[in-house]
């Protein structure tokens, strides 16, 4: 049976809304106070942390990590510190993919792993069967 996991299709709400809202701002469909708002960056490093901070499992963990690095970046580029801009820095949401997957691991040695748990579900039955 395939249960309907809630936390991750609100995760991808939110994460469809925000792109949506930062097209309109590039297009100009929004007005002119929205281009001056350079500290938008800052919500997606609290929702990381908050992600962190109720993390159930390693991966919500890692999910955090990631957003609060691509927060920190964004918050970097959209105040134009230490010389970043969206066409030299972009390696750095490789650097937060990264770094979030990196905690994942780390983080499954303390808490459940879903991805985990599904590997030795499947490989149970498939035993199971042979």
């Amino acid at each position: 049976m395939i249960g309907f996991d809630f936390r991750r299709a609100v995760w991808g709400v939110a994460l469809m809304s925000l792109g949506a809202f930062l097209l309109l701002v590039q297009f100009g469909v929004m007005p002119g106070w929205f281009w001056e708002f350079s500290w938008w960056g800052s919500l997606l490093v609290a929702l990381g942390l908050l992600t962190m901070v109720t993390a159930r499992n390693a991966e919500s963990v890692g999910t955090g990590v990631t957003f609060t690095l691509l927060g920190i970046w964004i918050l970097l580029v959209m105040n134009h510190l230490f010389g970043l801009r969206w066409y030299n820095s972009w390696p750095l949401a490789l650097v937060s993919a990264g770094a979030g997957t990196v905690a994942h691991a780390i983080a499954a040695n303390w808490l459940p792993d879903t991805e985990q748990k599904e590997k030795n579900r499947k490989e149970s039955r498939e035993a199971g069967h042979a």
